[in-house]
């Protein structure tokens, strides 16, 4: 079996030449359906919500009881 031979500059160069004249089409097919079936996921909640919660309830627990 042979190596692979490592492309060279100038090769290099179009392919990047080449990649670039193609682009992304945000409106072909395969972007209108990965929108419709694979939703963003939603972001976490913060935890500063429920921390000065939690925080108002340990600093009540904490004050002595008369």
């Amino acid at each position: 079996m042979t190596e692979k031979r490592r492309p060279t500059q100038r090769g290099v160069e179009r392919m990047r030449k080449r990649e670039a004249s193609v682009g992304i089409d945000p409106e072909d097919e395969a972007a209108k359906w990965l929108a419709e079936n694979d939703p963003a996921p939603k972001p976490e909640p913060s935890k500063s919500a429920f921390k000065s919660k939690t925080l108002h309830r340990w600093q009540q627990n904490q004050k002595p009881k008369n």
